[in-house]
């Protein structure tokens, strides 16, 4: 080495000297380490210069001393796809790539270092695309290239057989991730095993997996056979047996019966809610019944809603009468929605309910989208001021109602007054009974604005509403206006003898008006002298509480009177309408056949006037009615035979009960 106080800038060639010794000297940064000195000290080893330079220190091979006793040594790893091939010293021949082999497919593991006995191995990595494409995303490892060995590329040597080896059970895998676990795929072999290793456990296992198949279609042949066989049940009474067995309920006997009836009336049988799943679900098949009448049943909101589920399939049933069932909010829900949908059912009673404001509304949206309804009956609920705005409001979007009973509720008020104004509105109602209400002078003044312009309006029934002889005169202006109204109730009101005058005058006014009832009020003389005059110029009937007694009409002789006049003006209408109804050509009618007669013939009646009616002229009390006898007017000789032979026998059911009353009180005084 040259002296270190030479100084430094003499020559170019001794400048370039010293600082290529110098930079031998220089080591990285990177290094670790002590940092040697400019000095160099004598070392046991010479260290191995590359190009007349010293390599790095952190370049240097390390020996397997050096490496951790805790690394995992490679032989030591067992699972498959982490195990790399067996390293065989090869010829070095065999390590450098031939012109054939691209350079692009292989990658070096290891450094080869001189003075070591290890070799790096080049190993072909796999086209991830490509086996992306010919297997799917499933095959790719867990993101982990599969790495083959060039060496394996030799047929007859470890290595291959290993490689396609592992190929072949990633594409097992592959397979097996794509079909869906099911009991066949179970059983079925894969289409890569080998028949090598076939047992006869899976065979036996097809032979009763083909013999469970024709089991099952032996089973559902014999099934389809018998429906085949069974015979076609239009009144669904089959249905109602076994419905009933299924939810373990006894069949009721009446209806077991009459289920094939045209006409099914069952009345006071406390049915009860879970026992209208069976009759419901047979009326879903029944195509006989068209007019039904479950009354006072107790159904409850749970009948209700089975009945409503079966009017939504059911295009036969024309009639549902389910009144006195208690179906309240629950039942009223399901009512109006099976009015959105049906669209064959013409008559609908739901008096008695315990219907409040808040089931109106519902009602509210269902009546206007209906438009086969016909008669609707709320009678006996408890509709009050809210109520009635919601009813107003129905009537006066529906256009199919032509009968509505609103008759012992709490109509009053706004909701009086608003019933009033529909009738301005609405042109198709011909028959409305508010009676038993509280309309007093709000629901006269609606009545007024209403009459003065509706002329659909037939029958108007207002009786008990608290009218007095103010309400009178409010109301008189509308009926000597109306110029449609045929049939006006006006009994059990205070009208007093100045309000009685103040409505003959509007009817005398009236040239529409045929039969007018104030009955359960007393008139004076004046006031009856009227009438009479009125019945002689004009055709009209009015029916009053009579003079001190006299002459005092009771609703069987005002109906029946009724009667006997549409007689003599619509015998032809009634007697189609009578035959039509009599599709058996029996000759006899039942109540509700006769009813729908009369509304189709034209007789405009209250609900309860034409059920009082069909009562009386029932001679029998069968329940069955000859129409013949109708037109003929043999009802009306026997109505007059048999009232007063009634009066006598009450009167003789008196005196022996008044007689042996006497004797008793004899016997315990002695």
């Amino acid at each position: 080495m040259e002296d270190p106080e030479e100084p430094r800038g003499e020559s170019p060639s001794a400048e370039e000297g010293h600082s290529s010794k110098h930079r031998s000297l220089i080591r990285p940064h990177s290094a670790k380490g002590k940092k040697p000195s400019s000095r160099s000290s004598t070392s046991s080893t010479p260290e191995p210069t590359v190009g007349g330079l010293r390599r790095p220190w952190s370049a240097h091979p390390k020996t397997r001393a050096d490496v951790s006793k805790k690394k995992l040594v490679r032989d030591n790893l067992k699972r498959s796809h982490m195990r790399p091939p067996n390293r065989r010293q090869k010829h070095k021949d065999e390590e450098t790539p031939t012109e054939g082999n691209k350079a692009d497919d292989t990658q070096v593991i290891g450094l080869e270092c001189a003075g070591l006995d290890y070799k790096p191995q080049r190993y072909k990595v796999r086209d991830e695309s490509a086996d992306y494409e010919a297997h799917g995303e499933d095959t790719l490892d867990h993101g982990v290239n599969t790495l083959v060995s060039e060496s394996s590329r030799f047929p007859g040597s470890p290595e291959h057989s290993w490689a396609m080896t592992q190929v072949k059970e990633k594409d097992a895998r592959s397979e097996t991730k794509k079909q869906h676990p099911s009991f066949e795929t179970w059983i079925m072999p894969s289409p890569h095993d080998s028949e090598d290793y076939d047992t006869d456990l899976e065979t036996d296992m097809l032979k009763n997996m083909e013999e469970v198949k024709q089991k099952l279609l032996k089973k559902q042949k014999k099934k389809t056979k018998k429906e085949a066989d069974k015979p076609i049940d239009p009144t669904g009474k089959t249905t109602y047996l076994d419905q009933c067995k299924r939810d373990g309920l006894i069949p009721v006997s009446y209806l077991s019966r009459h289920l094939g009836d045209r006409n099914l009336r069952m009345r006071h049988h406390y049915l009860g809610g879970l026992a209208t799943k069976p009759v419901a679900r047979a009326l879903e098949f029944n195509t006989v019944t068209e007019n039904l009448d479950l009354g006072d049943n107790y159904l409850e909101g749970d009948g209700a809603v089975y009945l409503c589920r079966m009017l939504k399939d059911n295009m036969f049933i024309v009639t549902l009468d389910i009144s006195n069932n208690f179906i309240q909010s629950r039942g009223a829900r399901a009512v109006a929605s099976m009015l959105e949908v049906n669209t064959t059912l013409k008559t609908l009673s739901l008096s008695g309910n315990q219907l409040c404001d808040r089931d109106a509304q519902y009602f509210m949206e269902a009546l206007k989208n209906n438009s086969s309804l016909t008669s609707l009956d709320l009678s006996n609920n408890e509709f009050g001021e809210a109520g009635g705005t919601y009813i107003a409001a129905a009537l006066v979007g529906n256009e199919s109602i032509t009968d509505l009973d609103l008759s012992w509720n709490s109509l009053r008020n706004k909701g009086a007054e608003a019933i009033g104004k529909a009738l301005s509105t609405n042109q198709v109602l011909e028959v409305l009974d508010v009676s038993w209400n509280g309309f007093g002078m709000p629901g006269c003044r609606g009545l007024q604005l209403g009459l003065r312009v509706n002329s659909k309006l037939r029958v108007l029934d207002i009786s008990n509403n608290r009218i007095n002889k103010n309400c009178a005169k409010e109301l008189s202006l509308g009926l000597s206006k109306n110029f449609g109204l045929e049939t006006l109730l006006m009994n059990l009101n205070a009208l007093t003898d100045e309000g009685i005058e103040t409505i003959l005058k509007a009817v005398n006014q009236n040239q529409t008006l045929t039969y007018v009832s104030l009955q359960e009020m007393n008139i004076n003389i004046s006031n009856y002298k009227r009438i009479q005059q009125m019945e002689s110029e004009k055709d009209i009937t009015i029916l009053h509480g009579g003079l001190g007694g006299v002459q005092r009409y009771t609703p069987q002789t005002s109906v029946l009177k009724v009667l006997s006049k549409f007689l003599k003006e619509h015998k032809i209408d009634l007697e189609g309408a009578l035959r039509q109804q009599d599709k058996d050509h029996s000759g006899s009618l039942q109540h509700e056949e006769v009813k729908l007669a009369f509304k189709e013939a034209g007789l405009r009646l209250t609900n309860r006037q034409i059920d009082t009616l069909v009562e009386e002229i029932d001679v029998t009390h069968s329940g069955s009615i000859k129409w013949e006898d109708i037109l003929t007017g043999q009802v009306l000789t026997e109505y007059n035979k048999r009232k007063t032979s009634n009066a006598y026998k009450i009167a003789e059911v008196d005196q022996d009960t008044l007689f042996n009353n006497m004797k008793r009180r004899q016997l315990t005084v002695i």
